[in-house]
């Protein structure tokens, strides 16, 4: 698999970009996740001219996230069909279907729905989750430096980010209110005090 040159950007996010930033690569992945395996189907399908069609499959096998093949079991057309590598692309290709189903349509404009093959059923909607299976949104990540932060390149950029962190503080939990007196009822006795004088008149009988 060919791998990044040292000079290039050690980013995670830059060098995916760098291999599926163009809209081709996607649009092929989005073509084989949805089960089109041939040359002439990806062209018809994309409206691609084939030089370019032909360069963007060629990328994507080289770098391993197409394998190429054989559609017949004697082998004489070859196909395309995704990697474990990118079988790992699904959910990023799902999610940005689910965000432009939510933004850049209304719920009667949905071009595709995507189901669950056993139940039938819509899968839910992407979100980030945590061990604890809550989803998380952006106040609750946070970052570490990784095992390459090392690199001289990444000095600058992360004492920047370091310089930007925030930590919010966290809620403290609040004492329960305490439990109001409890007045005495018409049924309990009177105070001893209010019994003094008739044992006083008593003791003068």
């Amino acid at each position: 698999m060919p791998r990044f040159k040292q000079q290039e950007s050690v980013c995670s996010v830059v060098r995916s970009l760098d291999l599926l930033g163009d809209r081709w690569s996607l649009l092929l992945i989005r073509e084989v996740l949805f089960g089109t395996r041939r040359f002439d189907d990806f062209a018809a399908h994309l409206g691609i001219a084939r030089n370019v069609l032909a360069n963007r499959l060629a990328k994507l096998v080289a770098f391993g996230i197409l394998v190429q093949a054989p559609l017949r079991t004697d082998g004489a057309r070859m196909g395309y069909r995704l990697s474990a590598m990118g079988e790992d692309l699904i959910p990023v290709l799902v999610a940005l279907m689910q965000w432009g189903d939510r933004w850049l349509h209304t719920p009667d404009t949905v071009p595709i729905r995507l189901l669950e093959r056993g139940t039938g059923r819509e899968i839910p909607r992407i979100a980030l989750r945590g061990e604890g299976g809550n989803a998380l949104g952006l106040r609750e990540l946070d970052w570490a430096p990784g095992p390459g932060a090392g690199h001289p390149s990444l000095a600058a950029l992360l004492a920047a980010y370091e310089s930007q962190r925030r930590i919010e503080p966290r809620p403290i939990p609040q004492a329960p209110p305490a439990a109001p007196a409890r007045k005495p009822s018409a049924s309990q006795p009177k105070a001893s005090s209010e019994k003094a004088p008739a044992a006083r008149k008593r003791r003068k009988a």
